[in-house]
């Protein structure tokens, strides 16, 4: 049986949202019937006036939510009956967490976040006397449906961090004022501040909190700097759906050094480019385009090389994901540093350790040290093709019987040659320097490729990770790699010079 869900709003507060075309008719009421209401198929000022009339009365029923579970929490300790039972014990609960969480089915963290706003926000009762929220302006907009919870949390705990330093009118003007902020209310508080008249994100009233912090305990930066500097941390979790999540927290200065570096790192990269070596004649096209074509440009069997063609590699990735390879190639780049520390009698190390006949069939996974989550065998090999390996032979006790000399690994000499010549990373478009990247066997060493100047080149990470997927290939002629781009980079699938040090460039 259909149920019909009818909301009744309170004539009292007036919504501060724009008004969403000019002459629009269609304004959104929270007695509107929802039953039938097929969201996909309603018109775009409709929808958009739907959304805000939900919000307006979520924020109102968020608000209650919040005293509501304050003051179930504040009653659910209290003894009764001359001090034999509480509220919960009666319920048959542990305390006030499992009480509310059982007859809300919501999370121990939703719950505490609650109590938390809540004793902040909510009247108080105290020996049989109704007491004013600690925060009256927040308690007033959250109860009126004016402010959300996110932008309430907000302004409250930033607000009590500097309750004991502030003087307490200019802590309440400053709530009034971020109130009005999160509002976008006009009054004397906000006259002639920027933006006044606005209703701000939750996001941009964090920004405002911090402001005002300043502002109300100047001095107290530098002491929460010392503080914060002793609870800066940063630590693994469990590993979930393939990855090791990270917790922790930084001091905003060692913040603003990883926002100035990953930007660094993470500016805009070229544009895809094809540039013919043709004369001015075939420069000058009639269809203007800049595509080398296959019928001037390449052999019928696309083997010929264009010396001055770029093709170029544009880094699609998430900014999440880049900056995740940055922080690799930081770690790694310290790690060989001559002052990093030594772990037994050598430069810090990842040891990978996988079963020569898993190896061998193409099967079975890796083992990091420290780490408990298997690797593949694909970064198996990878390690292999840029570090090497030491071959131990065990007995049928697992002792060690053998153990061999490090192989497949470039040495010092070799990997030196190697990123003089490549210059950094030989995708066209990839910008990692030498430095950063890992060197790479051109012909595998399963397939019989030798460890040599000859059959090297540096790869990123990246493009290291994916050069069996990615569709990139790469060929040595005469000593120097040459790249074939995949086909919806490079239409033409044609052979071209790797990327290069600038200065061979320069001679050249």
């Amino acid at each position: 049986m259909p149920t019909t869900i009818r909301f009744h709003a309170s004539p009292t507060s007036p919504s501060n949202s724009p008004t969403l075309s000019k002459g629009s008719s269609s304004r959104w009421s929270p007695m509107t019937t929802l039953e039938g209401i097929v969201f996909p198929l309603v018109a775009d000022d409709e929808s958009l006036a739907l959304l805000d009339g939900l919000e307006q009365l979520g924020r109102r029923l968020d608000g209650a939510r919040v005293a509501s579970t304050a003051e179930v929490a504040r009653r659910a300790d209290i003894e009764y009956d001359g001090g034999t039972d509480t509220l919960s014990e009666r319920m048959g609960c542990t305390g006030k967490l499992d009480l509310i969480m059982s007859v809300t089915h919501v999370s121990v963290r939703e719950v505490k976040r609650r109590i938390s706003l809540g004793a902040l926000t909510s009247v108080r009762s105290e020996v049989g006397q109704l007491r004013p929220a600690v925060f009256p302006a927040v308690s007033a907009a959250l109860a009126a449906g004016e402010i959300g919870v996110d932008s309430a949390e907000i302004i409250v705990k930033g607000l009590q961090e500097v309750i004991r330093q502030a003087d307490p009118s200019d802590l309440h003007l400053a709530e009034r004022v971020l109130v009005a902020n999160a509002t976008g209310a006009l009054n004397d508080d906000t006259a002639g501040l920027p933006g006044a008249g606005i209703a701000l994100p939750a996001d941009r009233m964090r920004v405002l909190v911090h402001e005002w912090q300043a502002r109300l305990d100047p001095d107290g930066i530098a002491p929460q700097e010392e503080a914060r500097e002793a609870k800066s941390s940063i630590s693994f979790g469990s590993f979930e759906r393939g990855l090791y999540r990270i917790f922790g927290g930084v001091t905003p200065d060692l913040r603003g050094e990883f926002e100035t570096y990953f930007a660094s790192r993470l500016s805009a990269r070229a544009t895809v480019k094809f540039l013919p070596t043709a004369g001015p004649a075939e420069l000058a096209g009639a269809d203007g385009s800049d595509v080398v074509p296959d019928t001037e440009l390449a052999g019928s069997d696309g083997a010929d090389v264009v010396p001055d063609a770029e093709v170029v590699d544009i880094d699609r990735r998430p900014a999440g994901e880049k900056r995740a390879d940055i922080l690799r190639d930081m770690v790694r780049e310290a790690a060989r540093d001559p002052k990093a520390g030594v772990m037994g009698g050598s430069a810090p190390t990842v040891t990978v350790h996988v079963n020569a006949v898993d190896l061998n069939a193409g099967r079975g996974v890796g083992w990091i040290d420290g780490v408990e989550a298997p690797v593949s065998l694909t970064t198996v090999d990878q390690a292999l093709c840029s570090g090497g390996f030491i071959p131990i032979l065990f007995g049928p006790n697992n002792e060690v019987l053998r153990v061999g000399d490090k192989r497949r690994a470039f040495s010092p000499a070799m990997t030196k040659a190697i990123m003089s010549r490549d210059g950094g990373c030989i995708i066209p478009g990839c910008d990692i320097p030498a430095y950063w990247t890992e060197l790479h066997h051109v012909k595998s060493y399963a397939q019989g490729g030798k460890t040599e100047v000859a059959n090297g080149v540096c790869l990123c990470y990246r493009h290291h990770h994916a050069i069996d997927t990615s569709g990139w290939q790469i060929r040595m002629t005469n000593g120097r790699p040459e790249v074939l781009g995949p086909a919806w980079i490079d239409p033409s699938q044609t052979w071209r010079p790797a990327q290069n040090h600038r200065a061979n460039r320069a001679v050249n």
